[in-house]
C-alpha cells in the first residue's frame, strides 16, 4: 500500500509596511515606488504577506514626533489587529533621531507584542537596533538631518538679512503672489480686505466664514471658508506689509511667541490692509476679551450706569419663552431700578443720529487732535524712560565691582535695563502706529459713508461695536424719569487711549 506524501507549506507571516518621504518637493518622483518595490522583495525573501501599506507623505522625521505621524499610528493599529511584522525601507525612513523610534515605538511594541518582528530592506534577517551597524546608520541619519536643518536656517537668514528682505520658503498668504521672494497683491486681495472690514465691525470669525460661503466668494487658494482660515488671515502680519519670522514657540508647537521675541521686518512688500483697519481689528479682539461677544442686543452693556449708585447696570432678559426680547432691561444691582432697553436705545440712537449729521467734521478734527496729544505725551514719556536708562547705565559703571561680586545685584540691574528697554520699544511702536493713523484718511472715508445709511440698517454686532467706540458712558437718572445723559469719546481709538493713559501714569 502506497502512502501519500504530505507536503508542508510555511504559512506566510502577516506584515504591515511603512513608507515615508520628507519633502513636498518629492511629490511625483519615484521615492515611494522604490521603497515599495524593495519591501515587496523583502517580503518574498522573508516569507511575509504585506496586508497593509502605511505612508507618511511630506512628513519630516526630524521635526515631527514619531508617535504623532498618522502612518505610524495606523501601523500601531495594524499590530493591535494581528499584524506580526513591520517592514520599512531603511533607517532614515523611520527616523532621523537616534532614540525616538527605538524608545517610543520599538520597545513598547516588543514589550506588548514580543512575537512581532521588524525588517529592513537593507538588512538580512530580522532588524536588530542593537546591532553596531544599525546604530551607526541611525547616527548618520541624525547627523544628515542636523546638517540639512542648519543649511535651511542659514539660507533663511541670508534672505532675511538682505537690504530688501525676501520671504524664505513658506506658505504664500491668500491675496498675494510670491515672485522672487517678494509678495505682490493679486486679485484675491479684495477678499482679504472684505474679511478685515467685517472683522473691524466685530463680526466673529465663524460669521465671516458663513457669509463668504453663502455669497459663494472664493479665492485661488480657498474654495470653502471656516473660522480657522479667517483666524489665520486676521492674525497674519503680512497684510500690513510686514514679514514676521520665528512666530511660533517651536516647529512642533504652534503657540505664538511673545511679540518681543518675533523677528519682524517692516514694510518689505505692498500692504493689503491699511493701518486704521489693522488697528481696529486688533482693537475688536481686545474689546471681545474685555466685554465678551459683540453679537448682543444689549448695545450699552458695560457702558451704561446708574447716576445715583454710580454703578454699571446689568443686562437682563426676562422675556417669556414665547416672547423673545420683549422684556429686556438694564437693571441696577444696588437700587434695583430698571429700564427697558427699547426707549434707552431709541434715545441714544436719536441723539447719535442728530450729532452724526451735524458734528461729523468736528468729531474727525477732535480725533486727529487727540492722536496728536497722545503722541506728545508718549514722546515725553519715552524721553523720561531714556533718562532712567542712562542713569541705570551710569550707576552700573559706578557699582561695577559690587555687581561683579553680587549675583543678586547683577540680576537687579539686568532686569531693570530689560524692563526699561521693553517700555521704550513699546512706546516707540505706539508712536509709529499713531503716525500711520495720522497719515491716512480711511477714518474720514468710512465715517462719511456711514452718513448715507440709517442706524436701523446696522446689525446688533455693528451697533454694539459702534457704541463702544463712540460712547464713553451713558448715565440713567432713575429719579428724574429715566433721564439719559450721554458722554461721547473724543476718538474711536480706545486701545490707544487706554495704552497712553497707562504708560503716562506708570512713568509719573
Amino acid at each position: 500500500m502506497k502512502t501519500k506524501k504530505k507536503f508542508k507549506f510555511n504559512k506566510k507571516v502577516k506584515a504591515t509596511a511603512y513608507l515615508r518621504y520628507s519633502d513636498k518637493k518629492q511629490d511625483g518622483n519615484n521615492s515611494l515606488e522604490i521603497q515599495k518595490s524593495q519591501i515587496e522583495l523583502l517580503a518574498e525573501r522573508e516569507n511575509l504577506e504585506i496586508t497593509e501599506w502605511r505612508a507618511d507623505k511630506a512628513t519630516s522625521a526630524f521635526h515631527n514626533n514619531v508617535r504623532k505621524r498618522k502612518g505610524i499610528q495606523l501601523l500601531l493599529e495594524d499590530i493591535a489587529n494581528g499584524a506580526e511584522a513591520v517592514c520599512f525601507y531603511e533607517e532614515s525612513r523611520i527616523t532621523r533621531s537616534i532614540t525616538d523610534f527605538y524608545n517610543e515605538i520599538y520597545i513598547p511594541i516588543r514589550k506588548q507584542y514580543p512575537h512581532v518582528k521588524f525588517f529592513s530592506t537593507q538588512s538580512d534577517g530580522e532588524w536588530n537596533p542593537d546591532d553596531p551597524i544599525t546604530q551607526a546608520k541611525l547616527v548618520f541619519a541624525a547627523e544628515e538631518s542636523e546638517i540639512k536643518s542648519t543649511r535651511a536656517i542659514d539660507a533663511q537668514m541670508t534672505l532675511l538679512q538682505l537690504d530688501q528682505p525676501k520671504r524664505p520658503g513658506s506658505r504664500t498668504p491668500v491675496g498675494y503672489d510670491l515672485e522672487n521672494g517678494v509678495l505682490y497683491p493679486n486679485e484675491d486681495s479684495t477678499v482679504v480686505q472684505l474679511i478685515y472690514h467685517l472683522a473691524s465691525w466685530g463680526h466673529s470669525h465663524a460669521t465671516i466664514a458663513e457669509f463668504l460661503n453663502k455669497c459663494a466668494i472664493t479665492t485661488k487658494k480657498v474654495k470653502s471658508w471656516n473660522s480657522s482660515t479667517i483666524s489665520y488671515i486676521l492674525s497674519n502680519r503680512a497684510y500690513s506689509g510686514n514679514l514676521a519670522w520665528n512666530v511660533r514657540t517651536s516647529y512642533e508647537i504652534s503657540k505664538p511667541k511673545p511679540e518681543k521675541d518675533i523677528d519682524l521686518f517692516k514694510n518689505v512688500h505692498s500692504s493689503i490692509i491699511n493701518p486704521t483697519v489693522a488697528h481696529l481689528v486688533q482693537q475688536i479682539t481686545d474689546l471681545k476679551n474685555l466685554y465678551g461677544t459683540m453679537n448682543t442686543p444689549f448695545y450699552l452693556r458695560s457702558i451704561i450706569k446708574c447716576k445715583s449708585c454710580d454703578s454699571y447696570l446689568l443686562a437682563k432678559d426676562n422675556s417669556p419663552k414665547n416672547k423673545p426680547g420683549q422684556y429686556r432691561i438694564y437693571k441696577c444691582a444696588s437700587c434695583k431700578n430698571s429700564v427697558s432697553i427699547i426707549p434707552v436705545h431709541q434715545t441714544v440712537l436719536g441723539d447719535l443720529q442728530k450729532k452724526w449729521s451735524t458734528q461729523l467734521n468736528t468729531f474727525l478734527t477732535t480725533s486727529r487732535e487727540q492722536l496728536k496729544r497722545w503722541n506728545t505725551k508718549l514722546i515725553k514719556s519715552k524721553d523720561k524712560l531714556k533718562q532712567k536708562r542712562e542713569l541705570t547705565l551710569l550707576n552700573e559703571k559706578i557699582l561695577a565691582d559690587d555687581i561683579a561680586n553680587s549675583p543678586l545685584l547683577s540680576e537687579v540691574f539686568l532686569t531693570t535695563k530689560n524692563h526699561l528697554q521693553e517700555e521704550i520699544t513699546y512706546i516707540s511702536e505706539t508712536i509709529e502706529e499713531i503716525n500711520l493713523l495720522l497719515e491716512e484718511e480711511y477714518l474720514v472715508i468710512i465715517l462719511k459713508e456711514m452718513l448715507e445709511h440709517s442706524f436701523s440698517d446696522f446689525t446688533d454686532t455693528e451697533l454694539r461695536v459702534f457704541f463702544l467706540m463712540f460712547f464713553d458712558e451713558v448715565v440713567v437718572n432713575f429719579e428724574r424719569n429715566n433721564e439719559i445723559h450721554i458722554s461721547y469719546r473724543l476718538s474711536p481709538f480706545i486701545l490707544l487711549e487706554n495704552a497712553t493713559g497707562y504708560v503716562t501714569e506708570q512713568i509719573r
